[in-house]
């Protein structure tokens, strides 16, 4: 497995994998928007054949690092594919400057929130009412980087 950056061709892969993994999937205009967002990183792992497997999306506002989503496909959970994309939109945020990188993640997905310890986020709030089918809160989680 490598973690790339997004290409164009690899779009549907990552709609491939926002419909397996999402009740509400992004649409292609949307991951497309993101990919020409000077604004936004995507990165994607890749197996050995090059088929997408997983992942990540960022986008900085100023020294504010956001994660929009990260999907890993089902046959590859628990396997470090999600731990080298976190650790990867982690260091970038990091190497370009951010103060901070944040997320949301719902309550119930602990095997997320257990990652997301790993590299230092730490729960800093709620967003009521943030997810839809099934309806749950979310929990926001943080890593902030020295200066």
């Amino acid at each position: 497995m490598k973690i790339v950056q997004l290409k164009r061709g690899q779009i549907e892969d990552v709609i491939a994998l926002e419909t397996e993994c999402f009740a509400h999937p992004w649409t292609y205009e949307n991951i497309e928007a993101h990919y020409n967002s000077p604004s936004s990183h995507f990165f994607v792992a890749v197996d050995d054949d090059g088929k997408a497997i997983g992942y990540i999306g960022t986008y900085m506002v100023m020294d504010e690092c956001f994660v929009t989503n990260v999907a890993v496909t089902e046959s590859q959970r628990k396997q470090g594919v999600g731990y080298a994309l976190v650790e990867k939109a982690v260091d970038t945020a990091k190497s370009s400057g951010a103060s901070f990188i944040t997320l949301e993640v719902r309550f119930s997905n602990m095997p997320a929130i257990n990652l997301y310890k790993k590299f230092d986020f730490i729960s800093e709030g709620v967003r009521p009412g943030f997810y839809r089918d099934p309806d749950e809160d979310a929990l926001i989680m943080t890593r902030r980087f020295s200066l």
